[in-house]
């Protein structure tokens, strides 16, 4: 009995020996590495603490939009109608639903097959991909990574191999797996992989490589798909179509060994040819539309992340700081927008769009010349807004649809005369010391500027003058408000481009600009005063979305009021001068609707424009040589006019023709020969303001300097009234002296009536006694009565003087009427003085009645 319990007891211990040795190896492993772990860990704590607390910040800080590229940025029409793509990939994030389970079963297999079943952190898959590595001596042929941890690499860390990385993946794997679900993070996966081609996420992949939607992934093109991701520059199916097909069989074989396909399945699919599509859909060349929505875009993010944009600047220090801060900011946020994932509706509308841009073509087409760079010598560009609601609608930026350089908002030209009415008038009918009616003298000055064509009118209205863009006016009328006031006007209406340089120059106040104006801001500018001086800080954006913020537009921007209502009426009536006056620069550019505006043409017409507006639309256009040269003959009358007249005329065709309402602070009123306001009838009326009237009195030291002006010119008129008819006695007493003598010179005998014309004689050179001519009159008059006198006296007789046969000449019973005598029944001189012409009506001022 005891030999066989012994003989049990040797049985046991023989079976249980081996199972004792590895336990005893396995805890003494355990010990070794736990021993071998802390020391590790005293080693490197801090090195261990930094990647949990990276991994902490990670995880707290993740949110769902952090596992998608931005797409592609898009730009919308104003119905609605896709007008250009920014290409960023074409990427495009998809939910897990809409992925075939067929891709993500393949990653499964080839991935992570316990990954329904891990937390993060695949233990088991750590100790086989071990001993694996220890099998073959040192080379990893198999990874420990689960999709969590990719998705921890993919998005937030590096794709560089070291320890640091991978301790972090460590700590933060589990966490997230605590934050999303199984199919939250299988959908991250599929979003962030990268697939070779400019692939990024698992749609653009299907898309380019089988031309499909992900959802409609078969066996094969799903197992293609993640083993492109495994190493995409060694498995792309296009540059390595062989080893591309190696993986896609190898990850089709795994997924029959999980069983997510059968053996048949598995056979079809690895018999099928790998074939991609290679459908590539690249962005669309940016045109005048969407680069001007782009800029717009990038200055209303420079908005909203409260950038303060200056437009007038003291110094060369304020202005290349705030450039150099402008440009860096700009610069960022168009990265941005180039980057992806902005969707951007705009005003722009298409229709429009394309009448302005053949109406340009259309108009330019003769001139065929070339540049070096293929594009035409001669360009136009052109910018509408839509009064009604201050949106830019139109943006023509040259000649023809495939010239990418948007001269409309992105170059600036000498704006010229067209300038005028925004920093000259306008601001100086503000201080209410000007006024349609006013009268300026129109003269050469030394040192200022000449007229076009070198005419000068002497004394006019600044109606006038401004009908006529006479430039000599309008440096004085600049000179007198200030330069730098009327720059402060532009700065108000968003002027690009105003240099520090231009700061009491007084050659801006014909458009002698340092740097220039740029189209859009001439339309904008013009707008206002067709808005009753209200400037709108809309652009072109109606909506702006962003991928992961939503709706980032703050188009509640309220209008900037620029002028009174009052004077932008006011501005507005003269400029409709321009259009229907004979003497108007754009004479014969009126519409069939109320309009109003002003041409420009710079030196040697360099530049030429033409800016007007209605009560629906302003529209400004532009003609030059992008490298300026002269243009002889052309004008802004010529070409830039014609092509606002005909543009405007088609968009305006079909609208009531509604004019502007004139403010109830607006009046007319009967101007006197000085151009000033009075309560006498005088046939002759103009604007005037109350509004501005109290401006101009709240200045009280220029508003006696205005007065005790209009007194002293009050009293010269009056001097020169009296010295006018003065000087005009004295012509005329010389002229009817001078008729004497020749008649008395010319006479062979006396008659009754020649006494009576010698004591005239005598009287008229008594008038002209103290002048220059008086000694040599004096002289010849009293050797034309000696002659007289010495003629022999004819004899008077009652009966009439025979004068032919049987015909008498009647006795003279009426006495001569000479210049100056009066009728002494009707008190008006019977006989015109020389100068006087009753044919010509009383001359009446430009807009006066």
């Amino acid at each position: 009995m005891g030999k066989k319990s012994r003989k049990r007891k040797s049985a046991w211990n023989i079976f249980f020996r081996p199972i004792k040795i590895i336990l005893f190896v396995f805890l003494l492993a355990m010990v070794i590495g736990c021993l071998a772990g802390g020391v590790v860990f005293l080693k490197y704590q801090d090195e261990i603490m930094a990647c949990k607390e990276k991994a902490d910040s990670i995880i707290s800080q993740t949110s769902r939009t952090d596992f998608s590229q931005p797409m592609d940025t898009r730009v919308y029409d104003s119905e609605g109608n896709l007008i250009g793509t920014i290409n960023s990939g074409h990427y495009e994030y998809v939910p897990v639903k809409e992925i075939s389970e067929n891709l993500q079963n393949a990653y499964i297999a080839q991935e992570d097959r316990r990954f329904y079943k891990h937390h993060g952190i695949d233990y088991k898959g750590l100790l086989r991909a071990g001993l694996v590595f220890i099998k073959n001596k040192g080379v990893a042929t198999q990874g420990g990574s689960t999709i969590t941890q990719q998705v921890i690499k993919n998005t937030y860390l590096t794709q560089e191999r070291t320890i640091q990385r991978k301790i972090t993946e460590f700590f933060a794997a589990p966490r997230m797996e605590d934050k999303y679900s199984k199919q939250d993070i299988m959908e991250f996966y599929c979003n962030t992989n990268f697939y070779a081609n400019r692939c990024y996420g698992v749609s653009e992949a299907s898309r380019y490589y089988f031309d499909k939607e992900a959802k409609d992934l078969t066996v094969w093109e799903a197992a293609t798909l993640a083993g492109i991701s495994n190493n995409p520059s060694r498995y792309d199916p296009v540059a390595h179509p062989d080893t591309s097909k190696w993986k896609r069989d190898q990850v089709i074989d795994n997924m029959a060994l999980c069983k997510f396909i059968t053996k048949e399945e598995q056979e079809n699919a690895k018999a099928q040819p790998l074939t991609v599509a290679k459908v590539y859909e690249g962005g669309t060349k940016e045109n005048y539309q969407t680069s001007y929505a782009i800029h717009c875009a990038v200055v209303e993010l420079m908005k909203n992340d409260g950038f303060v944009f200056r437009y007038v600047f003291p110094n060369k220090s304020s202005y290349d700081s705030y450039k150099e801060e402008y440009q860096e900011q700009y610069q960022a946020k168009s990265d941005m927008i180039r980057k992806g994932g902005f969707e951007i509706h705009t005003s722009l509308d298409s229709r429009l769009q394309a009448v302005l841009q053949d109406n340009i073509d259309t108009h330019l087409k003769g001139f065929t010349e070339k540049q070096d760079n293929g594009k035409f010598a001669l360009q136009g560009a052109a910018v509408c807004v839509d009064n009604r609601t201050g949106y830019v609608v139109a943006i023509v930026g040259g000649r023809g649809t495939d010239d990418e350089y948007n001269r409309g908002f992105l170059s600036r030209r000498q704006p010229g005369s067209t300038i005028k009415p925004l920093i000259d008038y306008a601001p100086a009918f503000e201080t209410g010391f000007y006024y349609p009616s006013r009268l300026v003298n129109d003269h050469l000055f030394e040192g200022g500027p000449k007229n076009s064509g070198g005419k000068y009118y002497g004394i006019v209205s600044i109606r006038e003058a401004l009908n006529r863009s006479l430039n000599t006016v309008a440096w004085q009328v600049l000179t007198d408000i200030g330069v730098d006031k009327g720059m402060s006007y532009l700065g108000k209406m968003h002027f690009v481009g105003l240099s520090y340089m231009d700061n009491g120059n007084s050659s801006m106040s014909i458009g002698g600009f340092t740097e220039g104006a740029r189209v859009v801001d001439m339309a904008k500018g013009y707008s206002v005063l067709a808005n009753q001086g209200k400037y709108s800080n809309k652009s072109c954006i109606t909506s702006m979305k962003s991928q992961y913020d939503g709706e980032i537009y703050e188009g509640s921007q309220a209008d900037e009021r620029i002028f009174t209502e009052d004077i932008a009426y006011m501005v507005t009536d003269v400029l409709k001068g321009t259009l229907d006056k004979p003497y108007g620069t754009g004479s014969g550019l009126g519409l069939n609707v109320p309009a109003a505006g002003k041409t420009g043409t710079t030196n040697s017409s360099k530049d030429t424009w033409f800016c007007g507006y209605t009560r629906y639309y302003t529209t400004a256009i532009w003609v030059g040589y992008d490298n300026p040269r002269a243009m002889p003959g052309v004008y802004g009358k010529t070409y830039s006019g014609k092509m606002w007249h005909d543009f405007m005329t088609e968009i305006n065709k079909d609208l009531p023709p509604l004019d502007w309402d004139m403010p109830s602070t607006v009046s007319f009123y009967n101007v006197d020969s000085r151009g000033e306001k009075t309560d006498q009838e005088t046939g002759n009326k103009d604007l005037f303001s109350s509004v501005a009237e109290a401006a101009a009195k709240a200045d009280s030291r220029k508003w006696k300097e205005e007065e005790a002006r209009k007194l002293k010119e009050s009293q010269d008129q009056m001097n020169q009234a009296a010295s006018d008819a003065a000087r005009q006695t004295l012509e005329q007493a010389s002229a009817s002296l001078q008729a004497l003598i020749a008649e008395f010179n010319g006479m062979d005998q006396r008659d009754s009536s020649t006494d009576d014309k010698i004591a005239s004689a005598r009287s008229f050179l008594e008038q002209l006694n103290g002048t220059e001519t008086y000694d040599s009159l004096k002289q010849a008059l009293d050797e034309a009565v000696s002659h007289v006198q010495s003629l022999p006296k004819q004899a008077d007789s009652e009966k009439p003087q025979e004068i032919g046969p049987g015909m008498t000449k009647p006795r003279e019973t009426t006495t001569p009427v000479f210049p100056g005598d009066e009728d002494p029944q009707s008190g008006e001189a019977s006989g015109a003085g020389p100068g006087d012409d009753d044919s010509q009506a009383e001359a009446v001022g430009p807009g006066m009645e």
